[in-house]
């Protein structure tokens, strides 16, 4: 299917999520289609707009397919504001030629803190009690391997299908090097393995970076989501064990800590457990025990991820919108003043909100991100996009608390931003 440019006739705030906007677009020949994005692009009533249609595959290989987000379905892609003739056909210019032999990108999801998804179960008027297990949280960068039922692989990183051209630290290259290993993990499913891809010379902060080699530590697994049928995630490490191989440089991570309760009806409740949570997180910043008991190397760690029972099920929730993460005061990006809060951050001023969120591990988490690990003055819009878009994504919450719009801070954002990456420039000489 092509990618057309379409007039948006429709624009409206999802019921479900604030973070996500609800578009109706239609051009001549086709009817109205609904589109689901989020804010990294606003459009209005009236703006044209290219629109990746169902099975139309893009450049960068990723497969449009139809998608539920919140609660609402989406049949397609909104790629940006287009100067062109509605319903000019515009594939040429975003999608591949060969699209049989196109790869679609399996998302990892973005993980919230505990405060997001407690309003979000709000939002949605549940409060439901569920169980979660801890697994430590490595620092270390993002990685995926597709086996395909035939046997074939991808690497991917966070955003986008990776090989030994268009690598990210490594990752491809090493997953090339042992495909042998992982066709033969092929079965009747899709499968995506997810996993950190950290160790030596990854990352620099935590003590997983200075064992003397590259691992990659498994926290899921994904049977399904390609060809229309229904992803689910694994997150168990027994089940995780099961299904993959022993190899020297793939570690399942565990479980740690006994499992907690969570219940989003009580609030007296959710304040002890937190309390329990940021005492683990403390001891784990402390020293990090999966690196201590398996390389024997005593050092920062992160933090953990909380995982809900893999059987867990909300209505209206996705799976995936009920993890949360809790990192220690050295890796937040947001600062909070404890890692894990039922509460977001009310700040005394616009100024406070602004440290709140334009913090050192963000901007350099943006330079990785935007610029591609390089200081330099020609790419300091994408840096800037990069910081604006993240940050309006993830304060919603905060916003509402502290009474404000988001007109209100993106200036003083900006301004802060900006001046920080001309100083990191400058003093590169």
């Amino acid at each position: 299917m092509p990618v057309i440019a379409m007039e948006v006739k429709k624009a409206e705030q999802h019921p479900n999520a604030d973070s996500l906007r609800v578009y109706g677009a239609i051009a001549p020949g086709y009817e109205e289609i609904q589109i689901v994005a989020n804010l990294e692009n606003v459009y209005e009533v009236g703006d044209i707009v290219a629109i990746a249609l169902n099975n139309s595959v893009l450049k960068d290989g990723t497969k449009i397919k139809p998608t539920k987000l919140r609660g609402i379905q989406s049949w397609g892609m909104a790629l940006g504001k287009i100067v062109a003739p509605v319903g000019s056909d515009l594939s040429d210019r975003y999608c591949q030629k060969n699209l049989e032999q196109s790869i679609s990108l399996q998302q990892w999801p973005s993980i919230e803190l505990l405060y997001n998804v407690r309003r979000s179960l709000e939002i949605v008027g549940k409060a439901p009690k569920v169980t979660y297990r801890a697994k430590i949280k490595l620092d270390g960068t993002n990685g995926g391997i597709q086996i395909f039922t035939d046997g074939r692989i991808a690497a991917q990183s966070r955003s986008q299908i990776i090989n030994a051209k268009n690598d990210n630290a490594g990752f491809a290259d090493w997953v090339t090097s042992q495909i042998d290993f992982f066709s033969q993990i092929a079965g009747d499913e899709h499968l995506t393995i997810f996993g950190e891809w950290c160790g030596k010379g990854i990352q620099k902060r935590a003590s997983i970076s200075k064992i003397d080699r590259k691992i990659f530590a498994v926290f899921a697994l994904q049977y399904g989501g390609i060809e229309g049928k229904k992803a689910r995630l694994e997150v168990d490490p027994d089940r995780i064990c099961a299904a993959i191989a022993p190899h020297p440089d793939i570690f399942v991570l565990p479980f740690v800590g006994e499992p907690i309760v969570l219940d989003f009806g009580d609030r007296e409740q959710l304040k002890a457990a937190s309390d329990r949570l940021n005492q683990m997180v403390s001891d784990v910043e402390q020293c990090d025990p999966w690196v201590k008991e398996n390389f024997g190397i005593e050092g920062l760690g992160e933090g953990v991820v909380l995982y809900p029972k893999s059987d867990t099920r909300i209505e209206n929730i996705a799976y995936a919108d009920l993890l949360f993460k809790a990192k220690g005061e050295q890796h937040q990006v947001v600062k909070t003043k404890k890692s894990v809060q039922i509460d977001p951050e009310v700040a005394q001023s616009i100024e406070d909100f602004v440290k709140l969120f334009v913090t050192n591990l963000r901007l350099e988490q943006a330079i990785t991100e935007a610029c591609g690990g390089e200081l330099d003055m020609k790419h300091m819009g994408n840096f800037l996009k990069w910081i604006v878009t993240d940050i309006q994504k993830e304060s919603v919450a905060e916003l509402e608390s502290n009474q404000l719009q988001w007109k209100d801070v993106s200036k003083s954002i900006t301004n802060v931003a900006r001046t920080w990456y001309k100083e990191k420039v400058q003093d590169l000489g």
